[in-house]
């Protein structure tokens, strides 16, 4: 998806919006053809006015103190309660900068939406596409199911051309055995049986961060798989239901398209190239900075290894300790033996040698036209040689030798070191929305981002590594 018209409605809102807020409404009118649409995000533009006057307000008052601490100061007076004060309203500042951002990025996000609903022909993966809203059920004529994914969920799942692999039916058991979590297959059917649509929720609890449920842990995409918008919004309202009767503070779904009625967060984008028909035009597309940059990685004579469970423990190796350096808890090596054993026609593994050791690797997971690496690792002190590169190109020339259309290089932050690499490659992005229903209304913050666990990461990356191996996965399991 082209980023222009998401980065020109954030330059409108942040120029305009103050000053002259009906050129921002004009610029909306004009682009967003969708009645529903245009009216979210309207009522999302005055949100952000509110925000910006808080703002003013706040940051008046916070002045306004802070010029009394000095002269307070001078007389020996006790100025501790005016600094607390300031520092907090500095702190409610943040939190209102940050809210109105988010903010912005909806808006952003429901215009980037309507971006690729006009495209005449798709250069998007199948998943970013969103099913027709073919409304042939009555509502009311729905019946809403918690059941094991059997044989018609897999054939449904098989029909929609929009599914993902996080979709399928198998994964439900393959996370009972490696996490123990409970997973709830919601089924939406029709009067006479027939499945309409499917959503899977997996229910995370522990006493660190709580109870709630998630569409698809551990992965970027999953969400309630349907061919109409009213099947869709009732899977997701039952699957609310469900996390509200077993006691949970809130729902995750995660997808790749923005439902304005839902509560949610566009923190994260996918990075995504599409791949060219064979490698020779790679080569070309990729230009020369990069190819230099790759050549310079071959002509340290690294090997690269394509296979299965066979190389499982030289990923594992690399994968654990890059894993502790980042000061993040690792998934354990069982559950990537499983997701091979599950899936082997869509999983295999990629590793970069150098004299017999591992320096870099990855595992990737196939469906339909798009490769994803979901991980990928490289040995630190040896960056200089260049292996995550060669691993990358090698990569990319896996997946073109295999017919896929597209790369997905995973989730990132944007402008973060993992976006900027990704977006050397030629990878665009693609908003990620992730809606959610709070028993608080409060959106969760259960991840690295979150300074409240800065902590725990910087302790985290002093652990030996055979300590992390032992105990990352009892913590693994818990994040989702």
């Amino acid at each position: 998806m082209p980023e222009a018209s998401q980065f020109d409605i954030k330059a409108e809102i942040k120029k305009y919006l103050k000053k002259d807020p009906r050129r921002v409404e004009s610029a909306l009118d004009q682009h967003l053809s969708d009645a529903s649409s245009l009216t979210a995000a309207k009522a999302k533009l005055s949100q952000i006015q509110d925000l910006q006057q808080q703002l003013s307000d706040k940051d008046t008052h916070r002045k306004t103190l802070s010029r009394q601490i000095g002269p307070a100061r001078k007389q020996n007076l006790d100025c501790q309660d005016l600094i607390s004060e300031v520092s907090a309203l500095s702190e409610q500042i943040k939190t209102i900068e940050a809210k109105r951002a988010t903010t912005i990025d909806e808006v952003a996000a429901l215009c980037a939406s309507a971006d690729d609903n006009n495209q005449s022909g798709s250069s998007s993966p199948r998943h970013f596409i969103a099913a027709p809203a073919q409304q042939n059920t009555k509502e009311d004529e729905l019946l809403l199911t918690t059941e094991t994914g059997g044989n018609d969920w897999q054939k449904f799942v098989q029909s929609c051309s929009h599914a993902t692999v996080y979709h399928d039916a198998r994964w439900h058991a393959l996370i009972e055995r490696n996490f123990t979590h409970q997973t709830l297959p919601l089924v939406c059917r029709s009067q006479d049986g027939t499945i309409l649509g499917v959503m899977s929720l997996t229910h995370l609890s522990s006493k660190i961060f709580g109870s709630f449920t998630i569409s698809m842990p551990y992965f970027n995409y999953g969400g309630p798989l349907a061919g109409t918008e009213a099947v869709e919004q009732k899977l997701m309202q039952y699957g609310a239901e469900q996390s509200k009767r077993l006691g949970c503070s809130h729902m995750e779904i995660r997808e790749t398209r923005l439902r304005s009625d839902w509560p949610s967060s566009q923190k994260k984008v996918s990075m995504v190239l599409r791949l060219p028909q064979d490698d020779e035009a790679l080569n070309k597309q990729l230009g020369s900075k990069l190819r230099a940059q790759v050549k310079r990685a071959a002509s340290h004579e690294m090997t690269t290894l394509t296979g299965s469970t066979e190389l499982l423990n030289e990923f594992y190796a690399v994968y654990s300790r890059n894993m502790r350096d980042l000061g993040t808890p690792a998934y354990g090596k069982h559950f990537f033996a499983d997701i091979l054993k599950t899936f082997p026609q869509e999983s295999f593994i990629t590793v970069v040698r150098k004299d017999n050791q591992a320096l870099a690797a990855g595992f990737l997971i196939g469906y339909n036209d798009k490769l994803e690496i979901p991980w990928a690792s490289s040995l630190r002190k040896h960056n200089h040689l260049g292996a995550n590169m060669f691993l990358y190109r090698s990569i990319l020339s896996e997946a073109i030798s295999r017919n896929y259309e597209y790369f997905d290089f995973g989730r990132s932050t944007k402008e973060a070191n993992t976006y900027k690499f990704k977006k050397q490659w030629g990878a665009e992005e693609y908003p990620l929305s992730w809606h959610y229903w709070t028993e608080s209304g409060e959106l969760p913050e259960i991840n690295p981002d979150n300074p409240k666990y800065k902590l725990v990461i910087a302790v985290w990356k002093r652990i030996p590594v055979f300590i992390t191996r032992i105990i990352g996965p009892l913590i693994a399991r818990n994040l989702p």
